[in-house]
């Protein structure tokens, strides 16, 4: 009986363990959602944060499966050791089953976000060799974010840098994972992707 209860008490911090990208489909692959998508309070949260720092800063993201999508729906904010233009250190998120990755901001440099086309914006989003290292070694992490405007981001998912080589200086964005968020009525033309509303 009491091996019974411990196989019980074992199978059970397990499956509490479990990343938010198991869900009950243990099989299933960590990349099968097909879209990111920030509640409204996370993606208003993040651009005000955006706004206010000029200094690179981290979040660990928690979020769950909804359907097809991954739903970013809080943020933690871990031990920020050290807070630089071009550079963040921060202890590491503490794993749950709702961490999803990790947000962090790439402030302009050089650029004034007021006069500044969101194309020219969007090209401060990118995963250096620093975060593509740290999103490789974070192994329960689903993706990696990057702002670089208010309400502009890009996303990665874990096999957009599992097979990338140790000498790759920059990833940048792949197609349709280059957002941007919050935009007025009849925005001008624009090869970002548009944040759906829900």
């Amino acid at each position: 009986m009491k091996r019974v209860c411990w196989l019980l008490i074992g199978l059970t911090a397990l499956a509490v363990g479990r990343p938010a990208s198991l869900g009950t489909q243990a099989s299933a692959s960590v990349d099968d959602f097909q879209q990111l998508v920030l509640s409204p309070g996370v993606a208003d949260n993040i651009a005000l944060l955006f706004g206010k720092f000029d200094t690179e800063l981290v979040l660990c993201l928690e979020g769950e499966r909804r359907g097809t999508d991954l739903y970013v729906t809080d943020f933690r904010m871990p031990h920020i050791l050290t807070s630089e233009t071009g550079r963040v250190r921060a202890a590491s998120c503490k794993p749950s089953r709702r961490t999803v990755g990790t947000w962090h901001n790439h402030p302009p440099t050089g650029l004034i976000l007021v006069s500044a086309s969101p194309e020219a914006l969007a090209r401060n989003c990118y995963l250096s060799r620093t975060d593509i290292t740290d999103f490789q070694r974070r192994r329960n992490a689903l993706i990696s974010v990057v702002s670089c405007a208010p309400r502009t981001y890009a996303y990665w998912k874990r096999s957009d840098v599992e097979s990338l080589s140790s000498d790759r200086a920059l990833l940048l964005p792949p197609p349709g994972q280059l957002v941007q968020a919050g935009l007025r009525e009849d925005p001008p033309a624009s090869g970002l992707t548009q944040a759906r509303e829900r």
